[in-house]
């Protein structure tokens, strides 16, 4: 999810503006989704946004592979080497897991002061250490963290094969596609042995681990050639785009089913529990061309507002779901009854959302993603190893 948005490394013009644009996409489309599901007796024909927060997930996942892909290619077979693998965790980790696990305590706090319940020990760790949807799925709280336990899991589980392939070989490119293809086929094939058992529902599905690795894999992928074919990757990208847009375009319209003059739910068949993910995610992966070569000689009041946007996304991601739950019973009680009051509860926590994750990103998460600068050259030199600041 979000998590892997990188903060500028020298201000905020060396960020690609097109994968900013994504960035904002994918966390603007989550956003208004769950709002959209709170105001769904005022919404009318806006309800058809509502499966927005599943393709900006699935966005998410590309882009965490992309950028991922890249760190990993840039650091090529070197990335072998005894001290690369711990030094790539704990920088991810320092970039993860501070705001997670502060929004952990801040989600026990609310629901114990909300519905006076407490999280058992091995409930709350399940969820900090995001095991909860690994092959199962049993979130009983916090409810948006299944999608960052999927790149959690990848975070540690693809950096892992690769470092152990390249201990054996230096051939950089052949461990590479060889992780990457086995990570792909193991979660497709897995989706599709499970996608007809009847108890596996499209949700089910949609929402562990070991089930959706591949859509990061899409990601893994596109960095792959945009690194070894750079000038086929520039001369098809716009190509690539309007396909990529048709692709997800007709992938969304899969989501849905006209039944007399409403619009409903597409049926959970066994397209949607399968290739419909591999799709989704190719449509995506076609946007990264373009998006990529998209870059901003001047900046404007729009571009600054959408490089915020995904400069918090993560933030805005963690947060929207409890400022939801604390503003609604208390300063719009009857929202769900009133389009008045409905309305002005989507402005507010639209408005709260952006304003805490602002505050949040700046004067929390930053910092500490700045703290691997100077842990992640120590651990380095530990394994007599020079820092790497990749």
């Amino acid at each position: 999810m979000p998590a892997s948005s990188q903060p500028p490394a020298a201000g905020e013009t060396a960020r690609i503006f097109g994968l900013d644009l994504l960035r904002a996409a994918a966390i603007l489309s989550v956003l208004l989704a769950h709002l959209f599901a709170l105001l769904y007796p005022h919404v009318g024909w806006l309800g058809i946004l509502g499966h927005g927060g599943f393709f900006g997930v699935e966005l998410f996942f590309v882009l965490s592979g992309f950028l991922i892909g890249q760190i990993l290619i840039r650091r090529g077979a070197d990335f072998g080497r005894g001290g690369a693998l711990p030094e790539f965790y704990l920088r991810r980790w320092f970039r993860t897991l501070p705001l997670f696990w502060l929004l952990v305590v801040a989600n026990v706090l609310l629901d114990r002061w909300q519905q006076g319940s407490r999280l058992a020990l091995p409930d709350l760790l399940g969820h900090g250490l995001f095991v909860r949807n690994f092959a199962t799925p049993s979130l009983m709280f916090l409810p948006e963290s299944w999608s960052l336990a999927v790149e959690e899991w990848f975070y540690l589980l693809f950096p892992a094969a690769l470092w152990l392939g390249l201990r054996f070989t230096r051939r950089f490119d052949a461990v590479f596609l060889l992780a990457a293809g086995a990570f792909y086929l193991f979660s497709t094939g897995a989706r599709l042995l499970a996608a007809s058992h009847p108890d596996r529902t499209w949700e089910w599905l949609r929402v562990l681990v070991l089930y959706r690795l591949d859509a990061i894999m899409i990601g893994i992928l596109a960095a792959w050639l945009a690194a070894r074919f750079p000038a086929v990757w520039r001369r098809w990208a716009w190509p690539c785009a309007g396909l990529g847009a048709l692709l997800v375009v007709g992938m969304y319209a899969t989501l849905w089913r006209i039944e007399g003059s409403w619009v409903a739910n597409g049926a959970d068949a066994w397209f949607a529990r399968t290739a419909r993910f591999n799709l989704i995610s190719l449509g995506f992966a076609l946007l990264l061309p373009a998006a990529a070569g998209w870059k901003l000689s001047t900046e404007n009041a729009a571009s600054l507002a959408i490089r915020r946007i995904a400069l918090w996304s993560y933030a805005i991601y963690l947060v929207q779901h409890p400022l939801s739950r604390l503003i609604m019973p208390h300063c719009f009680p009857d929202w769900q009854t009133s389009a008045y009051q409905g309305w002005a509860l989507f402005v507010t926590v639209l408005a709260a959302t952006i304003g805490l994750s602002a505050l949040l990103h700046h004067g929390f998460e930053a910092r500490c993603t700045r703290l691997r600068e100077t842990a992640a050259p120590a651990l380095r030199r530990l394994f007599g190893e020079k820092a790497d600041p990749a």
